[in-house]
């Protein structure tokens, strides 16, 4: 793993998704692979959502200074999270930017819960909401143009 992560470190522009992982998986995971605790703030109404709060801190404070994580500005609002590279964006053709991992992804966080016994609450009626498995998401750039980017889903136990 850590010469992975070395050969990672050496390269310039990294798989966006890939990158996210890492982060995420060193921020959830020991390295033996045991869970770390986290607290989250308490939900304040049904739409409110702390999980993706403490993951858009995790990215943000973890990314190198060419990453922005952005989340979304509401409840309700599909992707969760857009993870980019502001300054190649600019540059770069709309074309591009739709399949380019190294320069913006979605991620959608889809939470499952625990019964207390242990097991997922509701292994058969994963809730998609207005999102359904696909592997583009539209979003909106600073223009109001839209934009087709790559997504990707985030599973949380």
């Amino acid at each position: 793993m850590s010469e992975m992560l070395h050969t990672l470190k050496r390269s310039k522009m990294n798989d966006l998704t890939m990158e996210s992982f890492l982060i995420l998986r060193s921020s959830f995971f020991g390295k033996s692979g045991r869970p770390r605790p986290y607290r989250l703030r308490d939900k304040r109404n049904t739409q409110d959502d702390p999980l993706d709060e403490y993951i858009h801190r995790l990215l943000s404070k973890q990314f190198p200074a060419d990453v922005d994580c952005l989340k979304a500005p509401g409840p309700l609002i599909t992707p969760d999270l857009v993870v980019l590279r502001p300054e190649v964006c600019k540059g770069a053709a709309r074309v591009t930017l739709t399949s380019n991992l190294t320069h913006i992804v979605a991620i959608e966080a889809k939470k499952l819960e625990r019964t207390q016994s242990g097991t997922i609450a509701r292994p058969s009626g994963m809730d998609y909401n207005t999102t359904p498995p696909c592997g583009t998401v539209r979003v909106y750039d600073s223009g109001a143009a839209a934009l087709d980017i790559r997504g990707f889903y985030l599973f949380v136990c």
